[in-house]
Parts: structure tokens; C-alpha cells; sequence
């Protein structure tokens, strides 16, 4: 070997550990920057002539760590986002200082008061208050959730705007790491910077990479739509809900076009956001807006079958539920729909029977539709009975008019109008939220105690010679009766007069005139020698008698109105029995409360735990992640003094070669 090549081959060594010595400085320098991976030269041997070359600097990554990490960002997230809103929907529900369950038990408490000594203005005054005081909870509560949902959608056009502007940056290292390997450049820093934008992209929603070589990626929405295709990068968007609008979803925009992605997203702090919307928040706010529907409905019925301090039947004791403006808010139509909608509204008819849940009428053509629930349980019209006259529409049938193409559909205490002189057209569709609104709606229509009717209006009197062990009471079932029509009076006052031993009958007489009673008759014969049996209710206009025990032949009572009734709390104790109704799936308005409380307590503890092993299992493949591509510095220091010699033995090769060259010369 000439001192020429050894001279050469000294020179390469020189500068190939030189260009090493540097890889493991830049490893050192970066031991702490985020995101950036270790490298390596990678050296080769050479043939003809004698020595060594660094081909390239590797970077070290493993891919399939590096996608886990991807994919377990994206549920930490996920989870950290689901359980933060989570927490906040927890302590609202359940803190005493916001509870609809305390303020009922002070409205109950009051009307207790009120139960105990119906004359006492104070209490009722008391009573009034505690009315207002639980209505405000249930406005304040309402609001709050509503405002919550105002906030989720702020996130959501936060978030959207944070991926555009990763899904930008992305592109634009796409190009630069294109043009570097194109220029036969190293552009491992590059990488590194992508791919942690990637991370943080990851973090927002779960996304497919995909390399297309030439150092490009391309990413798209879960399995779907492009977010970075190249050098060309698309944009996410907050897309106004349709029919709700207070139910945004997400689209991507590609060159102008928008493409609704909602359902591909599960994934990440949108995927969170759209989960605890659906999960957490929809049926909270549906199910307190149910309580609240319940809880007017059947306050308000039985407030007006009673008698007020005056002498007035009773007005609702709380708003109406049924206003133009609520009917009218329960029901929206997709912008999409062919139909010309005249009209359309929700009139509850039974708030006990509503669900607690928004669903939609879906149109296949002029006579056809199917209400598809959130939860899958679909009901086809051809399932549902059809009427000819909206009066006979009840749950589980449909009345449809030819003419004006009006649809009136009776589903779970609800009578659902849809009026188009255009008639529907297939995907037709209209949302129906029959609870959305109603806690932020509810107030109370007294203004003061004496207008609460806590007396009953009609009185019993048996006749001081009966002998017989019968106990009468009353019951009201439609207060707009005939027999209710006007004011102070009960049309006609009744009779009724037990006849025989034998079998007991009894018949009804109408009192008008006391000297002359006669048969009463209503509209189906004379209620005379009516066969008697204790306990079953006498069916009247408007309301039903029921008399219990034994009553003998000849023993008489008599119903009239309840004239300077003040003291009488029938309707009081009917008002107050309501507090333990079974009204709302089963249980009381407290029930129903407190399983909403119990179910969000019970899905944030979970959400909780969930959180906790996301982070331990991203931690866990960052740390895998680390240990392959994280900078070493015991390994780092090895690698620095193996370097290091071998670049002083290089410069002992130049120097031998050196003078070997002089000794030759010398020679000469």
C-alpha cells in the first residue's frame, strides 16, 4: 500500500468520525428537545481505493410505536376532554347551592304549611315563594346546561381552527421534506417536527396516516375524508346543525366543498367534546326539562280542579306548557326538505308519557314516515292506527288530512303536528325535542296566596238522620264541564239517595229546586235504582262520586258547590300527595332527579377512571417511544469517546503516511 493511500484512506477516517463526532454532538445538544429522535452515521466500507465513507445519518424511529402513540394521544384526549366537561356537569347537578331536589323540598315543606291551616295568608304567601324560588332553580339550572353546551361549541370552533392550522404546518414540511430528499439532503429534523405535529394533531381527533414516500404524509379524518394530502392541505370547520342549529357538527372544506365528518370523529378533544354532548349533556338537559314538563303538568291539573281562598276555581298554578311559542320551539325542519312547512308544533298532552329523548320524523314519501329515535327503536307509521278526526289522535296513531296536508301523530303524551299544503316528499325530515327549553321556560302564573286553590269546589253533605256507615268523596275529572261552567254554582247540584236493603241501589236526583228535585239525567237515560257497589266510582259531569263502607237505605248526600270553603284542604293534600307520585318512569320528580344526579355521578366516576388508564397506557408507549428514539447520555458519552479515539487514529494515519512521504523523499 502506497503512503498515498494511506494518506487517502487517513483523510476519510478523518472526516468520516469528524461528521460522526458531530451526529452524537447534535444528540447531546437535543438530549431535551421534544419530539426530536436520535441519529446515527451509518458508515461504509469502501473497496478501490482503501477506506471508509458516512453513506448517510440515520434517524431512529420506530413506526409502529409511533402510530400507538398516535392512536393512544388521541384517546387520552378523548378522555381528558370527556371528563373535564364531565366534572363540571357533576358538580352543577349535584352542589346544593344549584339542586332542584332542595328547592322542591322547601316548595313541598311550604305547601305542608299551607296543607296544615289553608286559611293562613302567611303560609300561603310562603307557599307562593317557595314556587318562585324552585322555578328560578329550575331556570338557573337550565340555563347553566345550556350555557355549557354554548361553551362545548366554542371548543368545538377552538379545536377546528387549532387542526387547520397543524394540517397547514404539516403540508408545509410535507414540501420541504420532498424537496430535501429530492436533493439528496438529510432531513431528519424535519421529520421530527412533522411528526410532532402529527402528536399534537393526534390530540384533537383520530386520524390515518399514511406515507406516501418521498418523505410525504397524508392524513385523513378517522378512515375518511383528507386532512393533508402532500403539500396540500385541507381545512375543519364548525358545520351549523341541521335541523338543530344548537347541535353543531364538523366538516372538512376541500377546495370549497364542505363534507360533514361528525360521525367519523371518535376520537380525540373533539371526539370528547361530541361524546359527552351525546352522552352526558343531551340527556341531562332532556331529562331536567322532563322533570320540569311533569312537574307544571300535573301541578297545573290538579291546581285548576280546586277552589281558591275567593271562591274562583283554580287557574294554573305554574306556566302553560302548551304556548304557541313552546309548541312551536319543540319541532324543527331540516333545511333540505322539499315540503313547504305551513305549521308544525308539539302539544304535550301527558308529561308523564314523554320520552327523554329528542328523535326524528323521517319522510319515504307523501303517506309514509318512521320516527327514528336516537336509540334505534324506530316506529313505522304502517305500525300506528289511522283516525279520522284530529279529536280521536291518541298515543299510536296518526290522523293525515287529504286536503291541506296536515299530519297530526299521537307518540308518548304527545300530539305532533305537521302542517304543508306542498305534502312531504321522501327525506322529508323534521326534529322533535319535546323537553329542550322547558327548565329554562317554567315559572309560576299566581302572583299572590289567596289565588292558590287548596279547597275542593264541590261539598259533600250527608244527611244528619243517614244510618249507614257510607263515606263519600269526590273527584274531579274535567274541570271545563258543564257542570263547572259557572262561577260559584255547580250545574245542577246532586242528590243521591240510597233505595233498598235487599240489593243496594241508589238514585240521583237533581237538586235545582230542593222542593222538586228530580231524576238527574245525563244525556243517557234517568239515574234511577242504580245497582250500588262500595268503592266504584259514580261517573258525573266532570267529576266522579265514590262512596266507601256501607251505606243504608234512605241515607242520603248531597253535592253543591263549596261556597266560604276556605278551610278546606282537599285540594291542598291531592297537590301535596303529588310530591310521591310515581310520574316520571316509575318514581317521584325527586326519583327522576336523583337518578340524573346518580347517572352523571356514576358515568364521571368512570370517566375518571378511564382518564387514569389512558394516561398510564400513553405513558407507557411514549416511554417504549423514548427508549428507541430518545437521546441516551451514557450511551451518547460511549459513543463520543469511541468517535473521539477514532479520529485521533486517523490523524496517527495521516501523520505515518506523512512520514513515511518524507523518508522516500529523503531517500532520494
Amino acid at each position: 500500500m502506497s503512503s498515498f493511500n494511506l494518506l487517502n484512506i487517513g483523510v476519510q477516517s478523518l472526516t468520516a468520525n469528524q461528521a460522526a463526532l458531530g451526529v452524537v454532538g447534535q444528540n447531546i445538544a437535543n438530549v431535551n428537545t421534544p419530539g426530536y429522535s436520535r441519529q446515527i452515521p451509518n458508515f461504509i466500507s469502501r473497496d478501490t481505493p482503501f477506506g471508509v465513507e458516512v453513506t448517510n445519518i440515520q434517524r431512529i424511529a420506530d413506526d409502529f410505536l409511533t402510530r400507538q402513540y398516535w392512536s393512544d394521544n388521541s384517546t387520552f384526549n378523548k378522555a381528558q376532554v370527556y371528563t373535564e366537561f364531565a366534572n363540571r356537569l357533576d358538580d352543577l347537578l349535584a352542589s346544593n347551592t344549584t339542586s332542584v331536589s332542595t328547592a322542591m323540598d322547601n316548595f313541598f315543606l311550604a305547601m305542608q304549611n299551607a296543607v296544615d291551616d289553608p286559611t293562613s295568608l302567611p303560609n300561603r304567601e310562603l307557599m307562593i315563594a317557595e314556587a318562585n324560588a324552585l322555578t328560578r332553580r329550575f331556570n338557573d339550572l337550565g340555563s347553566s346546561l345550556a350555557r355549557q353546551n354554548l361553551t362545548l361549541n366554542d371548543q368545538l370552533s377552538i379545536f377546528s381552527q387549532e387542526v387547520s392550522s397543524l394540517s397547514s404546518n404539516i403540508a408545509d414540511l410535507n414540501n420541504k421534506i420532498r424537496l430535501a430528499v429530492a436533493a439528496n439532503k438529510p432531513a431528519n429534523e424535519l421529520r421530527d417536527q412533522r411528526d410532532q405535529l402529527v402528536d399534537q394533531l393526534s390530540g384533537y381527533l383520530d386520524i390515518t396516516v399514511v406515507d406516501q414516500g418521498a418523505g410525504e404524509y397524508s392524513i385523513f379524518v378517522g378512515n375518511g375524508q383528507p386532512l393533508v394530502v402532500g403539500m396540500n392541505a385541507n381545512t375543519l370547520a364548525v358545520k351549523m346543525g341541521d335541523p338543530d342549529n344548537t347541535q353543531p357538527g364538523i366538516a372538512v372544506v376541500i377546495a370549497g366543498r364542505v363534507t360533514e365528518v361528525t360521525n367519523q370523529i371518535s376520537g380525540g378533544k373533539i371526539g370528547g367534546l361530541f361524546e359527552f354532548r351525546e352522552k352526558m349533556l343531551n340527556p341531562a338537559i332532556n331529562e331536567l326539562g322532563r322533570i320540569a314538563l311533569a312537574f307544571q303538568d300535573s301541578m297545573n291539573q290538579v291546581h285548576r280542579e280546586g277552589m281558591d281562598l275567593d271562591g274562583r276555581l283554580g287557574d294554573r298554578f305554574f306556566t302553560d306548557i302548551n304556548t304557541s311559542t313552546a309548541m312551536q320551539q319543540r319541532v324543527s325542519a331540516k333545511s333540505t326538505n322539499s315540503s313547504s312547512l305551513e305549521s308544525a308544533g308539539v302539544r304535550i298532552t301527558d308529561a308523564s308519557k314523554l320520552p327523554a329523548f329528542d328523535f326524528n320524523i323521517v319522510f319515504s314519501n307523501a303517506e309514509h314516515f318512521t320516527l327514528v329515535r336516537d336509540d334505534g327503536r324506530n316506529l313505522s307509521s304502517a305500525q300506528m292506527q289511522t283516525v279520522s278526526s284530529p279529536d280521536q289522535v291518541v298515543d299510536g296513531s296518526v290522523y293525515r288530512d287529504a286536503t291541506s296536508g296536515k299530519v297530526i301523530i299521537g307518540y308518548q303524551g304527545m300530539q305532533i303536528t305537521l302542517d304543508t299544503r306542498s305534502g312531504f316528499f321522501p327525506n322529508d325530515t323534521f326534529r322533535i325535542q319535546p323537553n329542550r327549553n322547558a327548565a329554562e321556560n317554567i315559572g309560576v302564573s299566581l302572583t299572590n296566596g289567596r289565588q292558590l286553590a287548596l279547597a275542593s269546589p264541590i261539598r259533600i253533605s250527608g244527611a244528619p238522620d243517614n244510618t249507614g256507615t257510607g263515606v263519600a268523596s269526590v273527584e274531579i275529572t274535567n274541570i271545563s264541564a258543564k257542570a263547572f261552567s259557572d262561577s260559584g254554582v255547580l250545574k245542577p247540584p246532586v242528590q243521591i239517595l240510597f233505595n233498598n236493603s235487599q240489593q243496594m241501589t241508589y238514585t240521583l236526583y237533581d237538586i235545582s229546586n230542593p222542593s222538586q228535585p228530580k231524576v238527574l239525567d245525563l244525556g243517557l237515560g234517568p239515574l234511577e235504582n242504580q245497582l250500588f257497589k262500595a268503592g266504584q266510582p259514580i261517573q258525573l259531569d266532570g267529576y266522579s262520586l265514590k262512596i266507601v263502607n256501607q251505606p243504608a237505605p234512605g241515607d242520603r248526600f248531597s253535592l253543591s258547590y263549596n261556597t266560604d270553603g276556605v278551610s278546606d284542604n282537599r285540594n291542598a293534600l291531592r297537590l301535596s300527595d303529588l310530591q310521591q307520585k310515581k310520574l316520571i318512569d316509575g318514581g317521584s320528580y325527586q326519583d327522576a332527579y336523583g337518578s340524573l344526579v346518580s347517572s352523571v355521578g356514576t358515568r364521571t366516576s368512570v370517566a375518571q377512571i378511564n382518564l387514569e388508564a389512558n394516561r398510564s397506557v400513553r405513558e407507557a408507549t411514549a416511554n417504549a417511544k423514548a427508549s428507541v428514539s430518545g437521546v441516551n447520555m451514557d450511551e451518547e458519552a460511549a459513543r463520543l469517546v469511541q468517535f473521539q479515539q477514532a479520529y485521533q487514529a486517523s490523524s496517527q494515519l495521516i501523520r505515518a503516511s506523512q512520514t513515511i512521504f518524507d523518508s522516500l523523499l529523503a531517500a532520494i
